[in-house]
């Protein structure tokens, strides 16, 4: 799948100019396209790049920091999302509560009941640092730990477990899978002292599962092993 450099990056992104602008781009892609909204940029303009993934039919993914949970809720932002992606306390800001001292199943399920009433067709990921990650598929929940590798730096994990969802999606994995994949990226970048770990790949990846003994299944497996590109658009 080819990807899209981003078409936003700063707090000055203004919705009605910068993303709109992206709008050929949009139309080139539709119906083939990933519009991802993430907290580096202001609400307006994720919400911008939210509509224009409907319009043309994207994969629609984003996330949300804490103070801006109950936000996404009640302006229909999650209405607009196929893929959310966010952790344990952004999840219990959904119900305005703490995680602390919670078990983290009981505030991933609360979260999950609260977006389902808002999306009822939403894939979720919430993770939860060591105590794995969560993600919901529309119909049940499933859980994978966080796989125990030597960890250099944890910058950037969150964002690369989120990405290995998306890559799992876009090469047609059900949310479960794509869900073990991005934990296995995640569990891979944190190895790296880099934000943005430059070594995540196939090669790298099954080296990972393999050094851990981690039960990939079959679906994962068999995409890691491939040696061909995906085929462009």
């Amino acid at each position: 799948m080819e990807m899209l450099s981003p078409i936003c990056s700063s707090d000055a992104v203004a919705p009605s100019a910068t993303v709109s602008r992206a709008e050929p781009e949009f139309a080139r892609y539709a119906g083939r396209g990933i519009a991802l909204a993430a907290p580096e940029v202001p609400l307006a303009a994720r919400r911008k790049a939210l509509e224009m993934g409907s319009a043309y039919r994207f994969l629609r993914v984003a996330s949300f920091v804490s103070a801006e949970m109950q936000s996404a809720a009640e302006s229909g932002l999650l209405g607009e999302t196929d893929l959310l992606g966010i952790n344990l306390d952004e999840a219990a800001a959904l119900s305005g509560a703490s995680a602390a001292g919670r078990p983290p199943v009981e505030v991933v399920e609360a979260a999950v009941e609260k977006l389902r009433a808002l999306n009822p067709a939403m894939l979720v990921s919430i993770t939860a640092g060591q105590r794995g990650s969560w993600s919901w598929d529309g119909a049940s929940l499933a859980h994978v730990p966080a796989w125990p590798s030597e960890a250099v730096g944890t910058a950037g994990a969150g964002d690369a477990h989120l990405a290995g969802i998306i890559a799992g999606l876009a090469a047609g994995l059900a949310m479960a899978r794509a869900h073990e994949l991005g934990a296995l990226v995640a569990a891979l970048s944190v190895t790296s002292p880099h934000t943005i770990a430059p070594e995540v790949g196939r090669e790298a990846l099954r080296a990972l599962a393999a050094h851990l003994h981690i039960p990939l299944s079959e679906a994962v497996r068999d995409l890691l092993e491939k040696t061909e590109s995906l085929p462009p658009f």
